[in-house]
């Protein structure tokens, strides 16, 4: 193997991983034994999983120990701070303010008991009068971690509002991109025909301990919307399975 001593480390953790099919909550061996299996001092088994915990894959419990995330290795990263500071370029107004019983999908989604009582906000979005996309937000409904329409009207994007008014840092996100048909109040505030092919963005939104405090989904309009990224292949790029396709 190339590269550096502990991104031979983190790969070969990498393999271990998807090879023995950890499942998300597994706990890795301690340090010790990992500076035993690998024969490297401690450094370097804190830079190996320093790098896993960066991609999302691993999350550190302070006294506890360090264990699987569950996310995905294939997913790709982009700038997270720069995409939602560009919420600053819109205006969101809540249109409807409703608490409901978590199914089974919001329960895990948000990491609650199924049943459990999630807020759910739904907002219109538009830039220079024009709309722009339709956003349903849910989040655990207590005092701690509630949505609030205010979250929405600040001159933020939400996730940051809802950091800086509950006090707890967002760290990253999980995005899943789709094809979806605009219908009924979606397609209404969008102003397009039923039936509409438009974007649908389903974002998960972790603090800095990995705890899922906030989930979004947004539906953008067709004519409004342009999906724009860096591309940068560092130093090691070639282990998240980017594969280019015909002319780059």
């Amino acid at each position: 193997m190339s590269g550096a001593l502990y991104q031979q480390v983190s790969r070969d953790l990498l393999d271990r991983i998807a090879g023995e099919g950890l499942e998300k909550g597994a706990m890795l061996p301690s340090e010790a034994e990992l500076c035993q299996q690998y024969g490297v001092s401690r450094i370097t088994i804190r830079a190996a999983i320093g790098q896993l915990v960066e991609r999302g894959l691993l999350v550190r419990r302070p006294g506890v120990g360090t264990f699987v995330t569950g996310r995905s290795n294939t997913a790709r990263e982009f700038n997270l701070v720069g995409f939602l500071e560009e919420g600053r370029l819109f205006t969101s107004e809540p249109v409807s303010n409703e608490v409901l019983e978590a199914d089974a999908r919001l329960a895990e989604l948000l990491d609650l008991a199924p049943g459990a009582p999630v807020r759910h906000i739904r907002t219109a979005v538009h830039r220079e009068g024009e709309p722009l996309t339709v956003a349903d937000g849910y989040s655990a409904d207590t005092p701690e971690e509630r949505l609030s329409e205010e979250d929405y009207r600040r001159p933020v994007a939400s996730a940051i509002a809802i950091g800086i008014r509950t006090r707890r840092r967002i760290l990253r996100a999980e995005q899943t991109l789709e094809a979806v048909a605009a219908s009924g109040e979606v397609a209404r505030l969008l102003d397009l025909p039923d039936g509409t092919p438009v974007i649908r963005a389903r974002r998960i939104y972790f603090t800095a301990k990995d705890r899922p405090v906030y989930y979004l989904e947004v539906r953008y309009h067709p004519s409004h919307y342009d999906f724009n990224v860096d591309l940068v292949l560092r130093e090691g790029g070639a282990d998240i399975g980017f594969i280019p396709g015909p002319g780059g």
